[in-house]
């Protein structure tokens, strides 16, 4: 699939560009793929459901910030603006080319972080949980039940992803290679380049995830802390930074005390009862 809008080679005119008063959120490319298959050309008002194909954490965070926007009067709905890196995102972020990201981050992978706002957390400290993703048939991976197993095992994760590459390293492990997009991981995984992969836990029986046509499986069990707090940015060298500030505040508070955020975490998976009692490595 072709993407709809992608970012060029330098940055975006943002005052000659049409929707500049509408505001553009900014989105990683394969989060604007799924978003689109998941949302299948329905209003944002109607989506109260978060489960089913292609709702994974990022689309819904994607699907939840549309929603809070007009919640909060925000006005016309944003254009969505694809970019292929998070590197990039935030640059082109800090330097105003858009009005807020579409997904939440961590603070520390900010590198300018007196360039933003941080919206109210979506993910508190200690609610993020992730599971080792491998093949279904590495029973080998599939057999790992202590921190010690993971020192043998080859990860593949980003190492702008901060958090998770510290948290790799906390948990004693030397073999992490990295790869620029989220897409190329678990190619890398069934090219035998990499053993396993931490992702969010996925909605379904078997928590199963497919991407660009590979399927991959968390290890039963157990599981993964990431430390911190996540949030959507808006720059501040953005004219309608401050308003989008205040209307952001204003709609996220009201689908947080709905219940919305919590439900739309749960039914995509990454508030996931399943894996309530698994050990914490």
């Amino acid at each position: 699939m072709r993407r709809r809008t992608c970012l060029g080679a330098g940055a975006i005119p943002l005052v000659a560009q049409a929707g500049a008063e509408r505001g553009r959120i900014l989105v990683p490319h394969d989060v604007r793929l799924d978003f689109d298959r998941f949302v299948a050309g329905r209003a944002m008002a109607d989506l109260h459901q978060y489960d089913g194909p292609h709702a994974r954490r990022d689309v819904v965070e994607l699907v939840l910030l549309m929603q809070a926007l007009e919640l909060g009067g925000w006005g016309p709905r944003p254009e969505l603006v694809s970019v292929p890196t998070v590197p990039r995102l935030v640059r082109e972020l800090a330097l105003g080319q858009g009005v807020v990201s579409g997904t939440t981050y961590w603070k520390t992978d900010v590198d300018e972080p007196a360039a933003f706002h941080f919206s109210r957390p979506m993910v508190q400290d200690g609610e993020f949980v992730a599971g080792l993703y491998t093949l279904a048939t590495r029973a080998d991976v599939l057999s790992v039940r202590e921190r010690g197993d993971l020192r043998a095992l080859r990860f593949v994760s980003n190492r702008h992803w901060r958090v998770d590459w510290a948290t790799l390293q906390a948990l004693g492990v030397t073999q992490v290679a990295h790869a620029d997009q989220w897409e190329a991981m678990p190619r890398m995984i069934r090219a035998g380049r990499a053993d396993v992969v931490l992702a969010p836990f996925q909605p379904g029986t078997d928590m199963g995830l497919t991407v660009g046509g590979v399927s991959l499986v968390p290890v039963p069990g157990v599981k993964v802390a990431l430390r911190g707090t996540r949030h959507y940015l808006i720059p501040k060298a953005h004219p309608q930074a401050h308003r989008c500030n205040e209307v952001l505040e204003v709609g996220l508070r009201g689908l947080q005390d709905q219940g919305v955020v919590r439900r739309a975490y749960q039914q995509s998976g990454f508030f996931n009862p399943q894996v309530a009692n698994w050990r914490v490595l």
